[in-house]
């Protein structure tokens, strides 16, 4: 079979079994127990959280590891947003071509905890304008969520500017890069926190992480 659709996932890479295996086999201890097993298994938690941030280029405390990426996704969104309520920031920028886990975060939160839901018009070629996301933008935004690449169409958006309009207004920008991790920069992009899942990079299912 000639398999096209790594977009949507792909197969464990070779390389990725082999740095596996000692921690499915002899490295197996609980990393909150204070034993040799244990601290191994520590040792080697911190090692890959070291790792993901170092990709990231953030610090390895700001690393938390997930299930993939609609659980990084969905922590990102209601974490950040429902932490921002009692400052009175009930408002979150997303735009209409988002994954689901996005869109049905945000729609959650308004369903739930009266958050009003800015969905940002795109252009033809489903790209944010800074403009578009600079009026869009309020004194009670918490939260803007956008993807880095898109999962349907490959729109690849202009971070860096984006990320410029929501610092200068102190919002902080959520970067889905679940569909743009391994194959594009993800340092220095500007945005506060960032999503990735391991099987869309040869990595197993139901890991991914995110960054705050």
């Amino acid at each position: 079979m000639l398999y096209l659709d790594h977009a949507a996932t792909s197969p464990v890479r070779p390389e990725v079994l082999a740095a596996m295996q000692p921690y499915l086999t002899t490295v197996y201890g609980n990393p909150a127990s204070h034993h040799t097993a244990g601290e191994a298994a520590a040792e080697a938690l911190e090692d890959a959280r070291a790792r993901v941030a170092h990709v990231l280029g953030m610090r390895r405390g700001d690393v938390v590891f997930t299930s993939g990426g609609t659980e990084a996704n969905n922590l990102a969104v209601k974490g950040l947003v429902l932490g921002a309520l009692s400052s009175g920031r009930r408002h979150v920028v997303v735009s209409p071509i988002e994954h689901e886990s996005i869109l049905e975060s945000a729609a959650f939160l308004a369903r739930f905890h009266d958050v009003e839901v800015t969905a940002l018009d795109v252009g033809p070629d489903g790209r944010v304008t800074t403009e578009a996301l600079a009026a869009a933008l309020r004194d009670d935004t918490a939260l803007v969520a956008l993807g880095h690449a898109n999962n349907e169409i490959g729109t690849v958006q202009d971070v860096e500017a984006l990320a410029a309009v929501t610092r200068a207004r102190g919002v902080p920008l959520h970067l889905d890069a679940v569909q743009s991790a391994g194959w594009l920069p993800l340092r220095d992009l500007g945005a506060d926190a960032v999503s990735i899942a391991g099987h869309k990079l040869g990595a197993p299912k139901g890991t991914g992480a995110l960054a705050v």
